[in-house]
């Protein structure tokens, strides 16, 4: 392997932590804020059910234990009159669009496709939601991925440390 190799290795390395670490803030500062929401209506236990599912559901990810899937059989209407709420709270759409948009550049740094089945799966959700996927030069003024992946990171942090 030569020199220039290692070294775009290393960059893709280092842009894939970036957008894990990216994707992490984010949706902790999602669920953290949608649970708030939820306490004073449904409780504290409730309102982190409902907060999961519904980002499980924004992400079209399954419950990630018996008690989540449990709470989605029993409250799926519930879930789905609160998803179709979400576009009218503006931080979470907001943060929605940086975390889709880093959900698709991880997609493709993973899947070496720029239109993979997951990545249009989560762009039709997207739409669903009515939320906007920002591309490279909305979010960075250029086509320059790893300046786009630092300003993603940048927003995620400052959301996460916010919202925590």
């Amino acid at each position: 392997m030569g020199i220039i190799s290692k070294i775009l290795d290393s960059f893709k390395d280092r842009t894939i932590e970036l957008l894990e670490a990216s994707i992490a803030q984010l949706r902790l500062g999602i669920f953290s804020r949608l649970s708030k929401k939820y306490f004073d209506n449904y409780g504290k236990q409730n309102g982190e059910f409902l907060s999961a599912a519904i980002l499980n559901k924004i992400l079209l990810e399954e419950p990630g234990h018996d008690e989540g899937k449990q709470f989605r059989e029993n409250n799926n209407v519930l879930i789905e009159e609160e998803l179709l709420k979400i576009p009218d709270d503006e931080v979470i759409v907001n943060a929605l669009s940086y975390l889709y948009a880093a959900q698709t550049l991880y997609l493709v740094y993973l899947t070496k496709e720029p239109f993979s089945k997951r990545a249009q799966e989560l762009g039709e959700q997207a739409t669903r939601l009515s939320i906007y996927i920002p591309n490279t030069y909305d979010i960075c003024g250029s086509d320059n991925v790893q300046e786009c992946v630092l300003e993603i990171m940048k927003y995620s942090s400052k959301f996460f440390n916010e919202y925590k």
